[in-house]
């Protein structure tokens, strides 16, 4: 019997750590105080109990509230689910609490403020280490290598297992294939609105580069429109999808390809897009964020093999065909 996909394990990179092909987002309007906790474990409760074990966050989320949510969250979940079985992975450098939306946010990569920031992490998430620690954001030329050194420090005390970089730039990219050794893990945005990203993730995995997929919905407009009652969720999801600059890329250009995905029948238009992603080798995780446990379990049931060549073709084809490639 075939394993299910969220029970299945890939190694991320280098790193060695074996992460489940579907990773659940802790940010979002999911760690907002208006969204209730109760809602929130849930959510967690089934993707740990359905075979996730790879946790995304950071520090400045959902207005520096994801984390400490998380944190809570876990308390009573750990003895059924050890902490050694977790991936959990969070972020430092942004400064402000709603990242992305501007597409000017403040940050501090000095190695006091990313030192200072890791260890607030590890305080809100009651945890004495994270698998993966994360630059948010960061540009080459603000790698430095008393950054490196702080960054190794961190790992030598216990507190990190790997580094890693969380960029949508096409350049910080670029930076990290010229410094193969500087960086375990990669969290980039890649769907199928995104091919380009296709051949500098083969060469980041060639690299032993371990590779996480964010934005695998492109903001959900990947996904036909479905008539439900408006809830606060939707709407700050609607608000965030028109103010930041990445997202509104992807809109202009997403009715070709939505209508490509809305196209193929082997399963929904939210698993074919996962299908799309995890397809990929060099992919080791896509992260969906989510404050529906019926959309989490939608993904959970994604089957990759689903999507044959002449579907992927089409999506393939969509692209080239004036869905376009956003700019970085």
């Amino acid at each position: 019997m075939t394993t299910p996909l969220p029970r299945q394990r890939r190694t991320l990179g280098r790193s060695g750590l074996e992460v489940s092909p579907i990773g659940l987002g802790c940010s979002g309007f999911w760690g907002h105080r208006r969204f209730p906790e109760a809602d929130a474990a849930r959510v967690v409760a089934h993707a740990l109990e359905r075979g996730v074990n790879l946790l995304d966050t950071g520090h400045n989320y959902s207005a520096f509230n994801a984390e400490p949510r998380l944190g809570r969250i876990l308390k009573p979940l750990l003895p059924r689910f050890p902490r050694d079985s977790l991936v959990i992975s969070s972020k430092g450098g942004t400064l402000t609490g709603q990242a992305g939306i501007s597409g000017a946010e403040q940050r501090d990569f000095s190695p006091a403020a990313i030192t200072a920031s890791c260890e607030a992490s590890l305080r809100n998430l009651g945890l004495d280490y994270l698998d993966v620690y994360q630059l948010h954001g960061i540009g080459g030329p603000e790698i430095t290598d008393e950054l490196l050194h702080a960054l190794q420090q961190l790992r030598q005390r216990g507190l990190v297992r790997s580094i890693g970089i969380n960029t949508h730039s096409a350049s910080t990219l670029d930076w990290m294939l010229a410094h193969p050794l500087a960086f375990d893990v990669v969290l980039l945005d890649y769907n199928a609105l995104q091919q380009d990203r296709t051949a500098p993730i083969s060469a980041l995995h060639a690299a032993g580069i371990g590779v996480l997929a964010g934005t695998v919905l492109a903001q959900g407009h990947l996904l036909p429109a479905r008539p439900r009652l408006p809830r606060l969720a939707d709407a700050w999801y609607l608000a965030r999808a028109w103010l930041k600059p990445s997202s509104r890329r992807l809109m202009r250009s997403a009715s070709t390809m939505r209508a490509a995905i809305a196209g193929i029948t082997s399963q929904h238009p939210a698993q074919s897009a996962f299908a799309y992603v995890l397809q990929h080798p060099g992919v080791a995780a896509g992260i969906l964020g989510t404050t529906r446990v019926e959309s989490l379990e939608q993904v959970l049931q994604t089957v990759p093999e689903r999507l044959d060549t002449a579907d992927r073709e089409r999506l393939v084809s969509a692209f080239g065909d004036g869905s376009g490639s956003p700019s970085h």
